[in-house]
C-alpha cells in the first residue's frame, strides 16, 4: 500500500529546498540564481514568509527598496512574530529618507525579539543619525546586554557618550573597544578624539599614532594627529601630516584650508594666502577661508582687501566667522 502524502506538507518542504537553495546561492554571490530560487519557492508556497524575507532583502542589497519593502510587508502579515523582516524593513524605509517610518520598524522589530541584536544596532545608529543621542545610547546599552564581548558595540556606545559630552565616561567604553579588538583603527582613533577633547595630548597622540599604524590612509586619523601636534607646538610636523592627505586625496579642501591656517600662524603669509586662494577658487563662500584671507592680507598691508572681506563678514546676521570677524575690526581699532 502506497504511504498517504498531504499535498500542502509536501509543496512547504519543495518550497523551504528552494529557498535553502537561494540562500545559499546568494552567499556565494550569484544574485540571480538566489533570485530564481526564492521565486521558485514562492510559487510553490505563497506564504513562505521566510522566502519573502530572503527575497526582500537580495532586492535591498540591490537597492530595489520598494520593491524589498512589499516583500518585507507581506512577510510580516503571514508571520507577525517576524522580527527580522521588521528590522529589515526598518532599514529600507531609511534607505528611502523615511526616518519615523523605519523607527516605527526597528522599535517593533525590538518589541517581536528583544534579543534582536542587529535591530538594536540599527536603531541606535538610526537614533543618532536623527540626533536622539539619549535613545541611541539606550539602544547600544540593551545590544551590550546581549553581547558584551562585541568590541564594535562598545565602539558605538563610547562614541555617543561622548558626543554628549561625558568624556570621562566615554574613555573606558573605548579602551575595552580597543581592548577586545586591537586591529580596529577605527577605535583607536575615537579614543583619540576623546583625549584630544580633553586635551590629553600625549594619549591623543599615542591613540592616533596607533590608529594609523593600522591604516595608514586613514584621512582623519592623520588629520586629528595633525590638530594634536599643532596643540603641542609642533607646527611642522603638524604641517608634513597635513601634506600627506592631500598626497591620499589633493582635493580635500578642509586640510587645504587647515594647511593655510598653519601657514599663517607660522607666518608664512604668502604661503597662506596661496593656499586660501585654492580653496576659495572652489569655495567662494567659505567663511572659514575668506576670515583667515582678510587676516593674511592685512597682515601683509593690503588693509583696504582686507577690510572689505571683514565687513562682508560681519555684516552676516550669524556664524562663528561672522562673529570672529566683527571682533577682529574692533581689536583693528
Amino acid at each position: 500500500m502506497e504511504g498517504n502524502h498531504d499535498p500542502k506538507i509536501d509543496a512547504a518542504a519543495m518550497a523551504r529546498n528552494h529557498n535553502n537553495r537561494g540562500v545559499l546561492l546568494q552567499m556565494e554571490g550569484d544574485a540571480a540564481g538566489a533570485r530564481t530560487q526564492y521565486e521558485t519557492a514562492l510559487q510553490i508556497d505563497p506564504e513562505n514568509a521566510t522566502a519573502l524575507n530572503n527575497l526582500g532583502f537580495l532586492l535591498s542589497q540591490e537597492e530595489h527598496y520598494r520593491e524589498a519593502i512589499e516583500y518585507y510587508q507581506k512577510a510580516i502579515r503571514i508571520d507577525p512574530g517576524r522580527s527580522m523582516a521588521y528590522t529589515n524593513l526598518g532599514s529600507a524605509r531609511a534607505a528611502l529618507g523615511d526616518m519615523e517610518g523605519a523607527l516605527d520598524a526597528l522599535y517593533q522589530a525590538v518589541k517581536t525579539d528583544p534579543g534582536n541584536l542587529l535591530a538594536l544596532d540599527n536603531l541606535g545608529r538610526l537614533l543618532l543619525k536623527l540626533g536622539r543621542l539619549a535613545e541611541a545610547e539606550k539602544a547600544w546599552r540593551a545590544a551590550l546586554a546581549i553581547k558584551p564581548t562585541q568590541a564594535s558595540l562598545y565602539l558605538s556606545l563610547g562614541t555617543i557618550v561622548a558626543a554628549q559630552q561625558r568624556l570621562s565616561e566615554a574613555i573606558p567604553i573605548l579602551q575595552q573597544a580597543v581592548r577586545l579588538d586591537p586591529q580596529s583603527a577605527q577605535a583607536w582613533l575615537q579614543l583619540g578624539v576623546v583625549f584630544f577633547t580633553r586635551q590629553d595630548l600625549g594619549f591623543a597622540e599615542n591613540s592616533l599614532k596607533r590608529a594609523l599604524a593600522l591604516e595608514p590612509e586613514h584621512i582623519s586619523a592623520r588629520q586629528h594627529l595633525a590638530l594634536v601636534l599643532m596643540a603641542k607646538g609642533n607646527q611642522k610636523q603638524a604641517q608634513k601630516e597635513l601634506q600627506r592627505i592631500l598626497i591620499i586625496q589633493p582635493d580635500h579642501l578642509p586640510v587645504q584650508l587647515d594647511l593655510a591656517v598653519l601657514s599663517l600662524s607660522m607666518g608664512q603669509w604668502e604661503d597662506a594666502l596661496t593656499k586660501l586662494d585654492i580653496v576659495l577658487k572652489k569655495d567662494a563662500n567659505n567663511d572659514r577661508a575668506l576670515f583667515y584671507r582678510a587676516v593674511v592680507l592685512d597682515q601683509i598691508e593690503r588693509k583696504n582687501e582686507a577690510t572689505e572681506i571683514l565687513e562682508t563678514l560681519a555684516k552676516k546676521p550669524n556664524g562663528k566667522y561672522a562673529e570672529r570677524a566683527r571682533r577682529y575690526k574692533m581689536e583693528r581699532v
